[in-house]
């Protein structure tokens, strides 16, 4: 019979460069900014600038046409909204803690508000489509399309159509989060 040998594990500490590096030293060495480059928090990077876009044009363009688009503009404003709350704070807590950053990346938190965000933008996107499809749509055409044709200033109507687009670009986002981070869960990655 074969005699097996086992090789006590050394668990190395990696050396990890935290901070900002100004000539020859280092300051801010609380911040962990190295995730920023890893595929994680590049995700969120994303996730976070395309919800600013959704929730700027959202406010700035969608505001005034929100009586005549009713539930579907509010059911979005809500999605991202929420959405873009937690992940702000999400990466905020990452940033400044490595050790957050491998808590939380590895519970099931992550795992479902990535899966929630990613069908709440779907519905949202979905509920917004059909119903331009159909109210808003003919309200548009009534009200906003002629304003929009007569005057280049009235800009509620692409704004919109771009926001709904961004919505599906955000949730194919966040359902790729959604897989990474639930492989993170399990330990595959």
């Amino acid at each position: 019979m074969p005699t097996v040998s086992h090789l006590p594990t050394v668990h190395t500490r990696r050396e990890t460069r935290n901070g900002i590096k100004i000539g020859c030293c280092r300051v801010c060495t609380c911040l962990h900014l190295e995730f920023l480059t890893t595929k994680c928090g590049l995700l969120k990077i994303f996730e976070l600038l395309l919800g600013s876009c959704s929730e700027t044009l959202l406010i700035r363009f969608g505001l005034p046409a929100a009586t005549e688009m009713g539930e579907a503009f509010y059911t979005f404003h809500s999605t991202v909204s929420a959405c873009l709350t937690t992940t702000f704070i999400l990466l905020v807590s990452y940033i400044f803690s490595a050790r957050t950053y491998g808590l939380i990346r590895q519970s099931i938190f992550e795992v479902l508000f990535n899966a929630v965000a990613c069908c709440l933008y779907i519905s949202a996107s979905l509920i917004t489509l059909f119903c331009s499809s159909s109210y808003v749509a003919f309200a548009t055409s009534v009200f906003l399309y002629p304003r929009f044709t007569a005057s280049s200033a009235d800009t509620a109507y692409p704004a919109m159509i771009c926001v709904y687009y961004l919505g599906f670009i955000i949730s194919i986002v966040y359902g790729l989060d959604a897989f990474t981070s639930y492989k993170s869960y399990k330990g595959y990655a």
